[in-house]
């Protein structure tokens, strides 16, 4: 009987010890950004991967840039209530840089499953119409890779400070 009445306590006392951890967001973003920047350098070119695992990673990559959106919702919902008001110029810059990317992504992501020749989903469109978006969705998909370029200008002093902290943190320091 004494076990029994253990048991209720020991699975408090774990799931308090659980609640306690905090996801550490900046850490969750640079493995993030990582798998990203991985994605990305692959899924660019088709010609490396062949078309189905474009296809595929092409949604892979739309999901995790969800999910890194998600978790910096908090600064875009901030920075949309100050857009106006006083905000930092580089604020303003970063924000409206995310912006085109978000629409540009959004419209790489949307006309990538409306071309697809591999996900099943064969739908139907004019041939003219297919090729214009090809290209288009070629077009969009080099104007990511250049805002994405200063994307990472932008945020170069972050990606340098938390690159060397979570993911180098184990190489010996150096003196100056």
């Amino acid at each position: 009987m004494a076990a029994t009445g253990l048991l209720p306590k020991r699975a408090a006392a774990q799931e308090g010890a659980v609640s306690k951890r905090k996801i550490n967001k900046t850490k969750l973003n640079v493995y993030l950004d990582l798998l990203l920047t991985g994605i990305f350098v692959v899924e660019i070119e088709e010609h490396f991967t062949g078309l189905p695992l474009h296809e595929v990673l092409g949604l892979l990559f739309a999901v995790a840039f969800l999910l890194h959106i998600v978790l910096h919702w908090d600064w875009v919902v901030s920075v949309t209530r100050t857009f106006f008001k006083q905000l930092l110029h580089e604020s303003r810059l970063n924000y409206v840089l995310n912006v085109a990317l978000f629409v540009d992504m959004a419209f790489v992501t949307v006309s990538g499953i409306l071309i697809s020749r591999t996900l099943g989903l064969n739908v139907a469109l004019a041939e003219d119409f297919r090729r214009t978006l090809q290209t288009l969705h070629m077009v969009g998909s080099e104007l990511v890779l250049i805002i994405v370029a200063l994307h990472v200008a932008l945020h170069w002093k972050w990606i340098r400070a938390n690159a060397g902290k979570y993911l180098f943190g184990w190489l010996p320091k150096q003196s100056r």
